[in-house]
Order: C-alpha cells, then sequence, then structure tokens
C-alpha cells in the first residue's frame, strides 16, 4: 500500500504525473471541500455573469437567424458589462483556486503530510489571495502580449509562469522574487517541467471536454439542422453551468505545478534529503518509501 506523498523528493515525469493523482485521490474529500469553501462564491459570480453574456448572445443569433437586422447590435451589446464581469470573476476564481490549494499543500507539507483544516487554510488564503490575484492579472497581460508573437514566445513563458505561484505562496515570494526564481529553478530543467505540464492540461481538457461534450454536440446539431441559424438556450445555459462546474478540474495542475517545484527545489537544494537525514530513526512521520529517481 503507498504511504501518504512526500513532496520533498525527487521525481522524474512519469513520478510527477502518477503523484498528482495519487495525493488527488488520498486528498480527494479535503481538497473538494477546499475548494468550495473558498472558490465557490466566485465561481457562482462568474457563472451568473457567463449566463447573462450567453443569453444575450443567444437572443442576438437567433434575432439574426430570423431574417432580423443586426442593425444595433454594436460593440457595446455583444461586449457589455455582463462580459468582462465574467472574465473578472473567472479570473477571481482562478486565482482563488490557486491560493487554496497550494496553502492546503503548503500546509500539509508543513503538518507532516497531514491534511489541514479550513480554518488553516483560511489563515493563508486571505494573506496571498490579492498578492496572487494581482499577479495573475500582470502575468495574462504578459502572456497575451508574448502569445500575439508567433506563439513561441508564450509557450516559452508558460511554464516560468505557472511555477511563480507556489514560490509566492510556499516561500511567501514577493513579485520580483518569484519571478527571477521561477527562471533560476526552471532553466536547466525546462523541457521536462513544460512537457509535464502539457500532459496534465491535456487530460485536464479531455476531461472537462467529456462532460460538456453532450450539451455541446445537441447545440450544435440543433443549430445547423434548422433552416435558420438557432440556437437552443436551455442547452446553452446547460453547457455554461458545465463549464463553470468542470473548473474543478483545474485543482490537478495546481498539484502537478507543486510537485513540479518540489522536485526542483530538491535538485538545487536537497532540503528534503536533508530532513530525512537529521529525522534519521524517527517513526513519527509516515513518509513515501518508494526510491528516489537521482
Amino acid at each position: 500500500m503507498i504511504g501518504k506523498i512526500e513532496f520533498k523528493k525527487r521525481r522524474d515525469f512519469g513520478q510527477v504525473i502518477n503523484d498528482t493523482f495519487t495525493f488527488m485521490r488520498q486528498n480527494f474529500k479535503a481538497l473538494i471541500k477546499t475548494y468550495f469553501t473558498f472558490c465557490g462564491l466566485f465561481v457562482l459570480a462568474s457563472m451568473s455573469s457567463m449566463l447573462v453574456y450567453q443569453y444575450k448572445m443567444v437572443n442576438i443569433i437567433n434575432t439574426i437567424g430570423n431574417g432580423r437586422t443586426a442593425r444595433g447590435f454594436g460593440f457595446g451589446s455583444i461586449y457589455g458589462l455582463e462580459y468582462f464581469l465574467s472574465l473578472l470573476f473567472s479570473l477571481a476564481t482562478y486565482a482563488s483556486m490557486t491560493v487554496a490549494i497550494l496553502s492546503f499543500i503548503s500546509l500539509y507539507v508543513q503538518k507532516g503530510n497531514q491534511a489541514p483544516t479550513t480554518e488553516e487554510v483560511w489563515g493563508y488564503f486571505k494573506y496571498y489571495f490579492f498578492r496572487v490575484f494581482g499577479s495573475a492579472i500582470v502575468l495574462i497581460l504578459m502572456l497575451i502580449v508574448a502569445f500575439i508573437f508567433c506563439l513561441v514566445p508564450g509557450f516559452y513563458l508558460f511554464p516560468f509562469v505557472a511555477m511563480m505561484f507556489p514560490i509566492m505562496v510556499i516561500e511567501n515570494g514577493t513579485f520580483g522574487y518569484s519571478f527571477s526564481r521561477s527562471f533560476k529553478m526552471i532553466q536547466e530543467n525546462f523541457w521536462v517541467t513544460f512537457g509535464t505540464l502539457i500532459v496534465v492540461w491535456i487530460i485536464v481538457y479531455a476531461c472537462m471536454s467529456m462532460v460538456v461534450l453532450p450539451t455541446t454536440l445537441f447545440s450544435m446539431i440543433g443549430m445547423f439542422t434548422s433552416k435558420t441559424p438557432h440556437m437552443s438556450l436551455p442547452l446553452s445555459m446547460a453547457t455554461t453551468v458545465l463549464q463553470s462546474l468542470c473548473q474543478v478540474f483545474t485543482i490537478i495542475p495546481i498539484i502537478t505545478i507543486s510537485l513540479s517545484y518540489f522536485n526542483l527545489l530538491e535538485q538545487k537544494e536537497n532540503t528534503g534529503l536533508m530532513e530525512r537525514i537529521t529525522n534519521f530513526g524517527s517513526t513519527e512521520k509516515p513518509i513515501d518509501t518508494r526510491p528516489e529517481e537521482y
């Protein structure tokens, strides 16, 4: 039987991915509780604004499909307040999820591989949320600019940006410190880190797509089989709700980047190895006894 996941150890590509799902399985209830406790309000706000926006867009498309003029549907009608609110709340959802899960993991490590309480996570969450939220806005704008330049710079920066958040929460790093330390940690392990994140995100998007696929297919079938372009409002609303609920899957890559962080930290500083040597002979804390890869 596999013991509780020990974060402070070296891992290869396969071990990072396997331990991501092992940790998720071992702490499923606690992670889901943490997610809905700290992210539930933002998810509801994001979903509500997206539903309002979707309602407007369906009406616009159906109006045009019925042969009515598109005059009057300008930029303000399509990209109204609800659109920008949905973007804002979606970003807040991502920031809250990142802070909540990273706080959970940081406390899990500090407590000797024991799941923290909600009160303990809250202490971290209220301290780091606005720092991560503000940093996320800056980093997303940076990635957008990078992707505009032939996509390559955006893909190059992706793992460095992802690594900044564990540094920010686990090491209490500022934006500048986290940015520079991320480059120092990843520069010699870029392809392994990049490949690990890409594989996990492919798995996550595949899971999310499977959930929303039925309503999306029925909506598309209804739209293209009618004589005029027509979208089903109930199916569109159902798809939006499912997409919002599927954000829970993004817990997985946050765990993955945390394992990658500790893996790189161990390669450079051997903090976990030194702790195990110091605590040699102690049986108080159960650890993962699987062999490490060097």
